[in-house]
């Protein structure tokens, strides 16, 4: 299950930008085209814990939720 982080309430346009969190927690539109550079829309907006999947929800808030662990003698 997954928690908020941070609200933001981001307007998104899914049919010509991809959004993503980068690894340093910057929140980022990219062209779909592959066309043009990445933009930053919000600057620093979450510090990243490596042991959850940071994304934006459908609210366009930041949420996260906790990775999957696997058993290393698999």
């Amino acid at each position: 299950m997954a928690e908020k982080v941070k609200t933001l309430r981001l307007e998104r346009d899914y049919q010509l930008y991809l959004y993503y969190i980068d690894g340093t927690g910057n929140v980022c539109q990219k062209p779909k085209s592959g066309k043009g550079e990445a933009k930053v829309l919000v600057p620093n907006a979450v510090e990243r814990d490596n042991q959850y999947l940071y994304f934006i929800d459908k609210d366009g808030d930041i949420a996260r939720s906790r990775r999957g662990i696997r058993d290393k003698a698999a």
